[in-house]
């Protein structure tokens, strides 16, 4: 028996005449009785008795009738259910935050519920590498992440290019370069191996410096911490700012020609795209007036 068979049986139910079943069901009626015929058969069991023209469900008859009702409607909302999620109203965005998260992400996710109230969300947070990876893996649609990426398997586009600041706990003076903070006591926000990290020792070997490394760590609340408590000074893109707000330090844009970071949006090239991951890249782009598509 399937689902054709037991619409059928609904409709022959509620009309209770198989003449008035097959003109609703806009058919004929010697083949709606035939298919009445072949569910009895299946089942061995009498589903209606005749009476004239008049039909009456035995009880195995109402039995099946509850069922089919519920397992109709259970399929008509299915069936639009998945049409939602086709048109991205519904289903989950799956979303990689960098450590050092972009700030207007929160209030994009909120403009995007508004819009698409049905739609539920997992957030993960991470280092870019590792965002990455949970893209290749599908563990998430999207990465917001640090750039530039060393690999031709991603799709992206740029949201924004930032400088660098110094926070240090102490006072200063004179202009903020690599040059003058290299002897400094630094601790990096990120990890060796990670792209920030990488970026910032690469931009000192380039002016010809090697910086003073004491830390690394990707807990930015522990970062603030020990920079506020003269642990050391530390070097951040300008959206990390954040992490410092309310603490007693000093803060210095770092003045050398070039030194920016960029961050963006990514997703793999070779997987589908879900239509709400879609409708949600169109609306970071549509906010986003400086985003360069790749």
């Amino acid at each position: 028996m399937d689902i054709r068979q037991l619409r059928y049986f609904t409709v022959i139910a509620e009309e209770k005449n198989i003449s008035q079943a097959a003109r609703k069901l806009h058919m004929s009626q010697p083949p709606l009785s035939q298919q009445l015929k072949q569910m009895e058969e299946e089942l061995k069991v009498e589903l209606v008795h005749r009476e004239g023209k008049k039909l009456r469900l035995t009880e195995a008859g109402e039995k099946l009738y509850h069922h089919a009702v519920q397992i109709t409607k259970q399929m008509e909302e299915g069936m639009e259910e998945v049409k939602e999620i086709g048109d991205g109203l519904k289903g989950s965005l799956k979303i990689g935050v960098n450590t050092l998260s972009e700030m207007s992400l929160a209030n994009l996710l909120f403009a995007f519920k508004e819009k698409y109230p049905q739609v539920t969300y997992e957030i993960h947070q991470n280092e870019s590498g590792q965002l990455l990876q949970l893209l290749r893996e599908r563990t998430i649609d999207l990465a917001v992440i640090r750039f530039p990426v060393q690999s031709e398997e991603f799709a992206s586009f740029m949201l924004k290019r930032e400088p660098f600041y110094f926070v240090s706990q102490e006072e200063r003076r004179d202009s903020v370069t690599l040059e003058s903070i290299s002897s400094e006591s630094l601790l990096l926000p990120s990890t060796k191996g990670q792209g920030l990290y990488d970026y910032i020792l690469q931009s000192f070997a380039q002016r010809g410096h090697e910086p003073n490394v004491v830390c690394a760590s990707s807990d930015l609340t522990l970062l603030s911490r020990l920079v506020q408590q003269g642990f050391g000074a530390t070097l951040v893109p300008e959206s990390a700012m954040h992490i410092f707000s309310g603490v007693d330090v000093q803060t210095y844009l770092v003045e050398d020609e070039g030194l920016s970071t960029q961050y963006g949006v990514a997703w793999m090239k070779k997987y589908y795209l879900s239509k709400v991951a879609k409708r949600f890249l169109e609306m970071y782009m549509e906010i986003t007036s400086d985003s360069l598509p790749n």
